[in-house]
């Protein structure tokens, strides 16, 4: 028994969410600069467990790994992370995620990302960033769908368009979808899975578009249509936050190659929306 630690990403929202059939899915956009990382004090003097009051649902998820390896005993939960709140990057979820494995690594308990995703599912409607890589997961059930590896060089380059959002009452609302809509989902999943094994960025583009076009009727976005116009213009993707805030443009780095270009991009944005106090959020493969 030590002191445990655990670390797990956040996310920029959704490459794809919606349905596969009548089954909810969506693709994961793991964002590695965005990070959640936990200690875990452990406390053999009680069965007690502690933490800060807002990662409440962290310490629970604790509690539950506890129970299944009927681990004696409590600990206290510290955490630091930069992932903003009720946006849609997974910030719940990763310290979910994070708090576990630091619990697991401080009494050396045996973990598989299934496990984690069934601790993280019996809390609340989770995104499958216990796995590595892109996934395609089922975030009410906590299956995995299908596994796709590292997404091809890519540039994102978003805007927090204010507010917050409760994913968990969000992802309650029921959601019904025209069989057209299901199609699109479902081409887009084939779009993902071969951008993906053809490392080519331009079908996963279409593929987030597509279902940020959908998303649209569910989660109105400010400016969506602008920012799908520029999106095209620089040949890219337009990526959601599907039951968060953030939107953003995702484009090959080749075309981003230069500040001058990428500081042109961030003002054609800040035009859109008239504020040029703008402060982008800017993420890349190669961060």
């Amino acid at each position: 028994m030590r002191v445990g630690k655990g670390s797990c990403n956040g996310t920029f929202g959704e490459l794809i969410q919606g349905v596969l059939g009548e089954r909810p899915f969506l693709v994961t956009l793991p964002i590695p600069k965005l990070i959640s990382e936990a200690i875990f004090i452990p406390n053999d003097s009680n069965g007690l467990f502690t933490g800060p009051v807002s990662k409440s649902k962290a310490i629970t998820a604790c509690e539950k790994l506890f129970q299944r390896y009927d681990v004696k005993g409590g600990g206290h939960l510290q955490f630091r992370s930069n992932i903003p709140l009720g946006k849609g990057m997974a910030s719940s979820s990763a310290d979910i995620v994070a708090a576990i494995r630091a619990a697991a690594d401080s009494h050396s308990l045996l973990l598989t990302e299934e496990m984690i995703s069934q601790i993280a599912c019996e809390i609340e409607p989770t995104d499958g960033v216990m796995y590595e890589g892109a996934v395609a997961y089922d975030y009410m059930s906590g299956q995995l769908i299908d596994r796709f590896g590292s997404l091809p060089p890519f540039v994102l380059i978003g805007i927090d368009l204010g507010g917050t959002i409760n994913t968990i009452e969000f992802n309650r609302l029921p959601k019904s979808y025209t069989s057209l809509e299901q199609a699109a989902f479902a081409e887009a999943f084939h779009l993902v899975r071969r951008g993906m094994k053809s490392q080519n960025l331009s079908f996963i583009c279409k593929a987030a578009t597509l279902s940020a076009q959908i998303n649209q009727k569910r989660l109105l976005k400010p400016y969506f249509s602008k920012f799908k116009r520029l999106a095209m213009k620089y040949e890219g993707g337009l990526v959601a936050a599907h039951s968060g805030t953030v939107l953003g443009i995702l484009l090959k780095p080749a075309l981003v190659q230069t500040d001058e270009v990428r500081n042109m991009i961030v003002k054609q944005i800040a035009d859109i929306i008239d504020d040029h106090r703008l402060k982008p959020l800017y993420f890349s493969s190669y961060n």
